[in-house]
């Protein structure tokens, strides 16, 4: 799977489940690790990821639109930021095509 993560273990592995949980839980706030529901069920986690993920990824994409009339930076500073969020935002995107191969794998775990 090309889009699976390469710092996860391929999903069949033994234990690959709850090293899936702990990726996906990385990718977002650190308080989801405080709800038990994230931990047990990874699916419900995965639909709030992939949301925080794409939001993300949107946030990036208006901050990269806004920062010419937006913002009061000297010239080689905003260059600077479009620069950084423009890496981010390449980031983000693929970390979102990531969660999506990881949340598919674990639904079909769930319905097999």
């Amino acid at each position: 799977m090309s889009s699976w993560p390469s710092d996860l273990v391929p999903a069949g592995s033994t234990g690959w489940e709850s090293k899936a949980i702990a990726w996906l839980l990385d990718r977002c706030p650190s308080e989801f690790r405080t709800y038990e529901l994230f931990k047990t069920q990874p699916v419900a986690l995965g639909y709030v990821a992939q949301f925080q993920l794409e939001h993300q990824v949107e946030a990036i994409r208006d901050a990269y639109r806004n920062a010419r009339t937006t913002t009061d930076l000297q010239p080689e500073v905003l260059t600077e930021l479009l620069t950084t969020l423009e890496h981010e935002g390449a980031r983000l995107a693929l970390e979102l095509v990531q969660a999506t191969a990881v949340i598919e794998a674990l639904i079909t775990a769930k319905t097999n």
